[in-house]
């Protein structure tokens, strides 16, 4: 009798054990089941404001690029505004762009702005567009074996208008789509020394003068505003010392 008591006290007291274990074991994984859930909730946390962070940098690129197409939109809304260009290393900040054969260079104690074609065409193009506008440019041109044109209203290079010297020919015309049109022509006596190239384009007259002189008058449609600037080609050399764009009211 005294047997089996003892025998029913330890299964007792292992029953109690194995409860005592289990509980313990079922509450560590609940504890690390609650780590593992908040764990959870702090990486989502984390995740949710870096994807947060992310979306407001691409909002911010977003703004950048709109600021970036409304500077360029005031940039282009510069249209005939008057400037005066000198041949100084700081006025190639004026330029939208120039050839790789057109560079400054002393004459002397002054600077001049040196077209070398030799063969193929040198140019620039001064920034902002011009309406209606007159150019001048004053130049030297040595040798009689190319051309020269005073551009203005260009939108590209298969679009634009002009006045160009060839030889003892001035030239006033236009290039559209890549085709030229000559508006008038006359032969003239090309200066030896500096001179000045002017071009006026007024609504539908376009002049061309050499030392404030008319040589060229034609007519035609008006062009979209455009830029000015000059191309040489050939094997002449062009030196330029100053531009001038100056805002005109269209003739009728």
């Amino acid at each position: 009798m005294k047997l089996t008591i003892k025998k029913i006290s330890y299964t007792f007291i292992a029953l109690t054990l194995v409860l005592a274990v289990s509980c313990g074991g079922s509450s560590s994984s609940e504890t690390e089941e609650d780590e593992h859930t908040e764990e959870m909730e702090h990486i989502n946390s984390e995740e949710h404001d870096k994807g947060a962070m992310q979306h407001e940098h691409n909002e911010g690129e977003g703004h950048e690029s709109e600021a970036h197409e409304h500077a360029e939109g005031i940039g282009d809304s510069k249209v005939g505004e008057a400037f005066t260009w000198m041949a100084t290393e700081e006025s190639m900040d004026m330029m939208a762009y120039k050839t790789h054969n057109v560079m400054m260079m002393k004459n002397g104690e002054e600077n001049v702005l040196m077209f070398s074609p030799s063969g193929e065409k040198a140019s620039c193009m001064f920034s902002n567009k011009q309406g209606n506008v007159g150019v001048t440019a004053t130049i030297k041109i040595d040798g009689n074996e190319g051309a020269v044109k005073l551009v203005h209203h260009s939108t590209g290079k298969d679009n634009y208008e002009f006045v160009a010297l060839e030889g003892n020919i001035m030239k006033l015309g236009r290039v559209e789509n890549g085709e030229e049109k000559i508006l008038d022509s006359k032969e003239i006596e090309l200066p030896n020394d500096w001179f000045t190239l002017t071009v006026t384009a007024a609504g539908s007259h376009f002049k061309g003068y050499i030392n404030d002189k008319m040589i060229t008058h034609g007519h035609a449609d008006e062009m979209p505003s455009g830029y000015v600037g000059l191309i040489a080609s050939g094997k002449n050399k062009l030196s330029v010392k100053k531009v001038e764009a100056t805002p005109l009211e269209a003739e009728h």
